[in-house]
């Protein structure tokens, strides 16, 4: 996923929350501390329609959205497709939604009301964290190693052949043991 914004040193961010006065706040907030909204969305399935469109550096997501699908599922489905930090906004914080949270691996969990030093804080870190796997992922790619699709750099695999010499068989992943065949 390659994205191109007009000004790479801005910091981009969409809002998902479905609690319009919530959101506009958010957005203000966000300005006054230096962000760029890319826009707000108030379901799901609108969130993973903007996140395509705008390629986002980060998303604040509440959890309980409008529509079919809610915010959890939703960041499933945007980490799957586009790799985007998402940081959870969200009055509930019960021990089940913060399992289902946690399986998504989020940035960040912030409980409403928002603290804006607590905003700031987690925004930066996602967006750090971001730029370190980015980094990372430059410097596998470019040293021919490949990487497994649970983000995992690889690791070559040798057989002994008859005459004794090992011999390069494939790749595979030390994290979720994912083989690929070939050299």
């Amino acid at each position: 996923m390659m994205k191109n914004p007009a000004n790479p040193a801005e910091k981009r961010i969409l809002i998902v929350e479905d609690e319009g006065l919530v959101a506009m706040t958010l957005e203000e907030t966000l300005r006054r501390i230096g962000y760029v909204v890319v826009g707000i969305a108030m379901s799901g399935e609108e969130a993973l329609t903007l996140t395509g469109e705008q390629y986002p550096d980060v998303i604040l997501m509440d959890i309980h959205l409008q529509g079919e699908m809610d915010g959890i599922e939703a960041a499933y489905k945007i980490k799957g497709l586009y790799e985007t930090p998402i940081i959870f906004l969200t009055a509930f914080s019960d021990d089940e939604t913060i399992r289902r949270v946690v399986q998504t691996e989020a940035s960040g969990y912030l409980v409403k009301p928002i603290n804006t030093r607590e905003l700031f804080a987690g925004i930066e870190s996602a967006l750090y964290k971001k730029r370190k796997l980015d980094s990372f992922m430059e410097q596998q790619a470019a040293a021919n190693r490949p990487i497994c699709p649970c983000k995992t750099p690889m690791i070559q695999t040798f057989s002994a052949a008859q005459n004794g010499e090992m011999i390069p068989v494939g790749w595979v992943c030390p994290n979720c043991h994912h083989f690929v065949q070939g050299v």
